[in-house]
């Protein structure tokens, strides 16, 4: 039991760090444009990803943020 909780809380880790990095590369002009160009806004799974990432917006999680302006763009 304590090895599933150990790699749970690693799993848990990883995710949040691949989300954190995720939502601040959002606050980089030439990447939403990348995005943009590829058709990604256009996807419907991609953009139900930007939604389920709005918890960034809630101090709890914001304040891991060091480029807060990439909440503006989410």
């Amino acid at each position: 039991a304590a090895v599933a909780m150990e790699t749970d809380d690693a799993g848990n880790r990883l995710r949040f760090q691949l989300e954190l990095e995720f939502v601040q590369c959002l606050a980089n002009p030439n990447y939403l444009n990348f995005l943009a160009q590829r058709g990604y806004f256009k996807d419907k799974a991609f953009v139900n990803y930007l939604k389920y990432l709005l918890y960034w917006k809630e101090p709890e999680y914001a304040k891991y943020l060091k480029y807060p302006q990439c909440l503006h763009m989410l």
